[in-house]
């Protein structure tokens, strides 16, 4: 049986601001790094982690040395978020004063942002690396430290959502813990959003 076990990164000050990040290498906030260091104390807990692997994205490595501090970490460019082309650095508003914003967001898993890419580009390459890490872990405890639309994209190809929408899904919140348990052909989520080691969680959920 392999458990996979999916960590969305820190805060970062463009979370913050509501800017959408994307590739943008955007760094921890100081409570971004707060937050990473209460889920230290958190999967400190958790018995038999083998493999940590995260995006290169500095906000995702760092998440992941401050929390898996004896942990060897890998990075894999297949884990990190959507490209979100010239939509990367505004927020919501000023996106959508973008003339390009309605073409994309009419169908955001099939069209791709300008000079960017698509969902469903995201989810297969989000696939292939688990398909990679399946084959090379049998039986072992793998966990990714990444970004929401990219756990998103996993837990919807898991579920056998076919065709995922922007505006309808599941929300992740920062550093928060998911767990899937492969046995076979079966999969079973265990656990979403699992945020229990932050005190005050007062997170926006429509905030990006």
């Amino acid at each position: 049986m392999l458990r996979l076990t999916l960590i969305r990164h820190g805060l970062t000050a463009w979370n913050a601001e509501g800017r959408f990040q994307g590739h943008t290498d955007v760094p921890l906030s100081d409570e971004g790094r707060a937050q990473a260091r209460a889920l230290a104390g958190y999967v400190a807990a958790v018995q038999g982690v083998d493999v940590v692997v995260a995006s290169p994205l500095v906000r995702a490595v760092e998440t992941a040395r401050i929390a898996f501090p004896d942990q060897t970490i890998t990075t894999d460019a297949r884990l990190r978020e959507l490209h979100f082309g010239v939509f990367e650095g505004r927020t919501l508003a000023e996106n959508e004063a973008d003339a390009a914003w309605p073409t994309w967001i009419a169908d955001p898993y099939g069209v791709a942002t300008p000079e960017g890419e698509s969902y469903r580009a995201l989810r297969e390459r989000a696939v292939a690396w688990l398909a990679d890490a399946r084959n090379a872990h049998p039986g072992a405890h793998v966990v990714a430290v990444t970004h929401s639309g990219t756990i998103q994209m996993l837990l919807a190809d898991i579920l056998g959502v076919e065709r995922p929408r922007w505006r309808k899904r599941v929300y992740l919140r920062h550093t928060s813990v998911s767990h899937v348990l492969f046995r076979g052909h079966d999969a079973v989520v265990e656990r979403v959003n699992d945020t229990r080691h932050l005190v005050a969680d007062g997170e926006d959920p429509f905030a990006e």
